[in-house]
């Protein structure tokens, strides 16, 4: 399980517990790219970002990743009634909006809705079949909160990879930004 403790993603398995910060993924990619050239290896990188991701994930998917994660009943209960029923009202020029319901999101900022949505990404990353290494797999991922990098060894991959990422994201609410993707070679 993915879970991000003060600004550092916790990887929590049944070994240990293993801290990774931004830092760590930026030597995954260096490593990946000493390697590449090392062994003379094909890569094609994109860089993606989610539009809005903590605020358009949709709250029955949470529930939904929970129940797969074999997250016991009480606690998923507990956690449905913090999630829903939100409210919130806008501030516009010193005066307040009546109260909004809000049935979308979950709210950035909050310890429990930064756990939340490392659970989901972990979801969504199984749902693309990532694993191993680069010299061993055709694909790989990298993941710091709604931040992802996938990297392939053939374009086809990649785009493949791609379509299947966006398709599966659609499912829990995250739509790709397409101003903040780049390709890179």
């Amino acid at each position: 399980m993915v879970i991000l403790v003060g600004g550092l993603v916790k990887v929590a398995n049944i070994y240990n517990d293993v801290y990774f910060s931004t830092i760590d993924n930026i030597f995954i990619l260096r490593q990946i790219y000493e390697k590449r050239h090392e062994y003379n290896i094909e890569l094609h990188n994109v860089f993606i970002d989610f539009n809005q991701a903590f605020d358009s994930i949709h709250r029955s998917t949470v529930t939904k990743v929970l129940k797969e994660m074999q997250i016991p009943g009480k606690i998923i209960r507990l956690i449905t009634l913090v999630t829903q029923r939100t409210k919130a009202k806008i501030k516009l020029n010193s005066e307040y909006t009546e109260q909004l319901e809000v049935k979308i999101g979950i709210r950035q900022g909050d310890p429990l809705s930064t756990i939340l949505f490392c659970t989901v990404m972990e979801s969504l990353m199984k749902k693309l079949e990532m694993g191993g290494n680069i010299s061993t797999r055709v694909k790989q991922v990298c993941v710091y909160e709604d931040d992802i990098v996938l990297v392939t060894r053939t374009k086809q991959a990649l785009i493949n990879t791609f379509q299947k990422l966006k398709q599966e994201a659609i499912k829990y609410g995250l739509v790709i930004n397409q101003n903040k993707k780049i390709y890179m070679r």
